[in-house]
């Protein structure tokens, strides 16, 4: 399992072409917020999941109940200066409001998608909207903490382009884990619309709330957790300019497509990832 040094030491091009667009003091910035952001993950007894798509292992996890799980997946693709700090950003936030003696920082592992069996259909949306709210909040913390905290001016991109959100009211369904029951749900794919409607509404409300002294509270709460975490490295941490200066290596035919679809290079993107070309366009990803 890789640490996030590991993933650190061999940077290779991503979409977004964060070698060529950003500078090397800005990367610098980003491999610092990275320490802090592993740290506080761990201070929290968490162990963030530095190999492309640890999100399978999240999900396997998830499908299992397994309340002793503490892996967090944070790397969707080879992007880390946007897409790496983003995801970290917003698992931290995550935990800063969660009971993170618990897997999943306390929530329920079969949300958004479902919920526990006892709960009465009418009061499915009134379940969820907890979880809705919190990661909302994640969700636009990732801008606000970016530039407040660590002083990064370009944008850090959250997973997806939109939160993970349980919508009810429509016609999708997923597996969810044993003791649950799926919710028919609005599917931000096939009702993109007013998925993104709700989405940005719910977002709205949670950037208004969190503003001004509930910023610091959550900053506050990371700086603890990384306090703790720093005493727990495994190893010496390269300076930060050390790592930021690296060149991207070349991407294989056979290595994990830059792109985060989980296919090789060659049944994938294949030529397009290998020179680094940005068509999937990252930017407007936040």
């Amino acid at each position: 399992m890789l640490t996030l040094v590991d993933a650190l030491l061999h940077p290779r091009r991503c979409y977004g072409d964060c070698h060529s667009t950003l500078t090397v003091e800005q990367r610098t910035r980003a491999v610092e917020a990275l320490y802090v952001l592993d740290d506080g993950l761990r201070g929290w007894g968490y162990t963030p999941l530095y190999d492309i798509h640890g999100d399978v292992l999240w999900q396997e996890a998830q499908q299992r109940g397994d309340p002793g799980y503490r892996g967090v997946a944070v790397r969707f693709g080879e992007c880390v200066y946007r897409r790496l700090v983003g995801a970290m950003i917003h698992e931290a936030i995550h935990a800063s409001f969660g009971d993170t003696t618990k897997a999943n920082y306390g929530v329920p592992f079969g949300l958004p998608y479902g919920v526990p069996e006892a709960i009465p259909e009418r009061e499915e949306e009134a379940y969820l909207a907890p979880f809705n709210f919190d990661e909302a909040r994640a969700f636009v913390g990732v801008e606000v903490l970016a530039q407040v905290r660590f002083g990064i001016d370009w944008p850090a991109l959250n997973a997806r382009p939109w939160g993970t959100y349980g919508f009810t009211g429509g016609n999708a369904l997923v597996r969810v884990p044993r003791g649950y029951r799926a919710v028919a749900h609005i599917d931000a794919e096939h009702h993109h619309a007013r998925y993104i409607r709700r989405a940005r509404r719910l977002e709205e409300e949670a950037r208004a709330w969190l503003s001004g002294e509930r910023v610091d509270g959550v900053i506050g709460r990371i700086e603890e957790a990384a306090a703790v975490g720093r005493k727990t490295r495994s190893r010496a941490y390269p300076a930060a300019e050390q790592l930021a200066a690296l060149p991207p290596q070349p991407v294989g035919r056979n290595d994990a497509c830059p792109c985060a679809s989980g296919k090789k290079v060659k049944k994938c993107c294949g030529e397009r990832a290998a020179s680094g070309d940005d068509a999937l366009g990252l930017s407007g990803s936040r």
